[in-house]
Formats: C-alpha cells, structure tokens, sequence
C-alpha cells in the first residue's frame, strides 16, 4: 500500500476549464484521488466554490476560486484492474444509449469502486467531453440509460424530459388480478436513517404509476410499467403497496436480485426499447409490441393520466 496526502488547495478555474462539472474538474486536478472520494468530498461540504457549498455536477466558471479540503488515501500499489465497458444500444454524435447493469450505480459514491460514470471516462479517454447520464436509474435496477454527447443536448434533454416516454419491466410477486391499464397514484417522502432511507406513502411529492399486465401467473406476474412522475424508488413502492412487491426486492419486498428492467425510452423522432436477459424466451400472454404500441400512442407523458 502507498500513501497519498494533499494539503488544503485553493485554485482558480482557468478560461479554458469554464463550464465543466465540478467533478470533471476535480477529476482533472486531482487525477490521483478515487473519483468515489472526491464525489464524498463534494456531497459533505468540503468542497466549496466561492466559499459555497456545491453539488458534483454544478458547473464552475472561469475565475471562481475552488477549495478542496486536504485528504490522505491509501491505493493498492501495482496495476490497477481495468473497468469493464458497457453496452451501447445506440450512439451518434449527440448521445449514446446504454444498458446498465443491476447492480451498477450510475454515479460514483461511498463504498462504490466502480460506476457507469466510472465506465464512460474509461470508453470516452481523451474526449474534452465526457458523456454524461441525462437521468437516473436505481442502482438495482438494469436497462436502457441515455447519456449525453454534448452540452446542448444535456441542456436540451433536461428541458425536455418530462415529454419522454418511459417504460418499465418487472417480475412482481403473486397473481396480479387487474387486466388492461391500472393507475396507482399517491404521496411519497423519504423517511429513515441516512443511508437506509426508504420512500413512504403519505408524505412529500405526488407520484403516478400506471401498470399494464403482461401475464399473470400463480406465483409471480410480469408487468409493464410507465412513469408518469420520476419520483425516487416509485415503482417499487407503488406495486409493494399492492401486495405485490417486485420479485427480489430488499429494501420493499425479500430476497435480492431486483427484476426491473428499464425498457423503453422515446421522445420525437427516437424510439430505443431493450428486453432484460432475465425474461429469455419467455412469450407473455398479452402482446408486448401491442401494448408499447398502446404507450407511443398516448403522448405526451404529462398528459398520461387517463390510461
């Protein structure tokens, strides 16, 4: 093992450094550190812009004065195991979309030696713009992640994102009885210990979720979902509150090894849909082309209340 030790550094933000995201730029200036500590560093208010706290993917401006905390860090010396790559779907020169993983969280965090953001820096070296994940996926959760190329078309898709179609795979526990399209609506709020937080009904934002079954059998039935909110762990809670948690779910339901599936993303002129390789040849009884059909007819996703 090798020591690495820094002391407190307050450096200014170069014209050509303007408009990167903190943790690029830190990334940059401290290329030694492991990017899960630097993003630690940022979220515990270490790090600080203009003596304020920030965010990971504030941007800094030319002339700002960053300060970055000292740290010490003990790295395994020798050859550093490379990342494993991803899986591009699509890519052109405004975005590439991938297939996450289960079990790979989106960004780099306590405890996390690896991430998708991790990934991208590793199959975009060199690029002066590394693509960025436009939204989030649970880091159980495997699927479809859309990530862009470009500053305009990260502005561009934050702007647009409540007009993107969003659909959902997922196993749930038990037969679930309701045909057709079926709406769960309620409250969600954090609730719990940092760290071990959970959503609760009751509390916080308003959350939509419609469901639309794809078969459904004795012991577990499969379930296409689509947002119409993006609240945080939403589909878990919502189908768990049914009695029907999705099938190996530790946190809303039991066991682990999470099947949900982000299927489908689309939005004018892109369409992207990616079956998960748990469900295998498996064919469901209701017609999986006729019911994403049914969801890209029914558009925007604001105005999905009425399915």
């Amino acid at each position: 093992m090798q020591s690495i030790r820094t002391s407190v550094q307050v450096v200014d933000v170069g014209p050509e450094e303007g408009g990167r995201k903190l943790l690029s730029f830190l990334e940059a200036r401290l290329g030694h550190l492991p990017p899960a500590l630097l993003m630690r560093l940022v979220r515990t208010g270490q790090v600080r812009i203009d003596g304020r706290r920030c965010k990971p993917f504030d941007r800094v401006l030319s002339g700002q004065k960053v300060r970055i905390p000292p740290v010490s860090v003990q790295q395994d010396e020798g050859v550093v195991k490379p990342l494993p790559g991803l899986v591009r779907v699509h890519e052109d020169a405004d975005m590439v979309v991938v297939d996450k993983p289960a079990g790979l969280p989106v960004h780099p965090g306590t405890g996390w030696r690896d991430s998708v953001y991790d990934r991208l820096k590793r199959m975009f070296a060199g690029q002066v713009f590394v693509p960025v994940p436009v939204h989030r996926l649970d880091r159980d959760t495997s699927g479809l992640l859309l990530c862009a190329k470009t500053h305009d078309f990260l502005r561009a898709m934050h702007a647009a994102w409540g007009a993107v179609t969003k659909a959902y795979l997922c196993w749930v526990e038990g037969r679930w009885e309701s045909r057709g399209w079926q709406t769960m609506a309620s409250d969600l709020g954090k609730a719990g210990v940092p760290g071990r937080e959970r959503m609760v009904p009751g509390q916080g934002k308003r959350a939509v979720t419609h469901v639309h079954t794809l078969h459904a059998g004795r012991k577990m039935s499969l379930l296409l979902v689509v947002l119409g909110t993006g609240r945080t762990h939403q589909i878990r809670v919502h189908l768990a509150e049914r009695g029907h948690p999705i099938v190996g779910d530790p946190k809303y339901g039991h066991g682990q090894g999470l099947l949900l599936h982000a299927a489908l993303l689309a939005w004018s002129g892109h369409r992207f849909f990616l079956l998960p390789p748990w469900l295998g040849d498996f064919q469901p009884e209701a017609g999986l082309a006729q019911a994403v059909s049914d969801i890209l007819a029914i558009a925007p996703a604001k105005e999905r209340g009425a399915l």
